[in-house]
């Protein structure tokens, strides 16, 4: 019995641990992103019908994160910091979709390219490798060419297996309160909101 409860109190150990280095990594990398009025806009627009864009991307990015953790085990490097922007700011030109886009179809095409030009605006040197994981996260689907390199794979990926547990799990807030949103998504990852001055 003793040798099965080290053995969970193990794990919690390093589950929280790994939660405690994606916060560190998401706050190292990305708080002008984080702390920008446009995420917190995405907390307060539906995504995958049941989800927030803000709570997708805080999903894609912590998903991004582990792939690149279980990865470095293998001694294979990737690059947090364009990980972390691409990941943060993949999904933040749909903000606005229904006054933008005509349909769907034209938003998963488009999206992409309209992120893009939110990240520029948001973050000061863009690097190629993080403009590629934006404009390529949508491989395979929407006709979008494949990435250039292993973190736009890998955050591709990470929004999939994202977008699918925005269907399956939904919202755990209510996207019409931005406030009360905001707060419980910052209790709940930890993350510092802090308005910008």
């Amino acid at each position: 019995m003793k040798i099965v409860s080290a053995g969970k109190a193990r794990i919690r150990e390093l589950r929280k641990k790994k939660k405690d280095k994606i916060r560190n990594d998401l706050e190292a990398y990305g708080s002008e992103i984080l702390n920008s009025d446009e995420m917190r806009e995405a907390f307060g627009q539906t995504h995958h019908t049941r989800s927030t864009v803000g709570e997708h991307t805080q999903r894609v990015a912590e998903k991004s994160l582990a792939i690149c953790y279980a990865l470095d085990r293998l001694h294979i490097r990737t690059d947090i910091p364009a990980v972390v922007t691409g990941s943060l700011c993949h999904d933040l030109g749909i903000l606005g979709r229904d006054e933008k886009y005509e349909s769907e179809r034209e938003c998963y095409r488009h999206h992409p390219v309209d992120s893009l030009e939110v990240a520029r605006k948001l973050v000061d040197i863009l690097p190629d490798k993080t403009r590629d994981i934006i404009e390529h996260h949508m491989w395979p689907t929407a006709g979008s060419k494949a990435p250039g390199s292993l973190e736009g794979i890998i955050v591709s990926a990470a929004d999939k297996a994202a977008a699918v547990e925005d269907f399956i799990r939904g919202s755990k807030v209510k996207p019409a309160d931005l406030k009360t949103t905001v707060r419980t998504i910052a209790e709940r990852s930890s993350l510092s909101w802090k308005k910008k001055k």
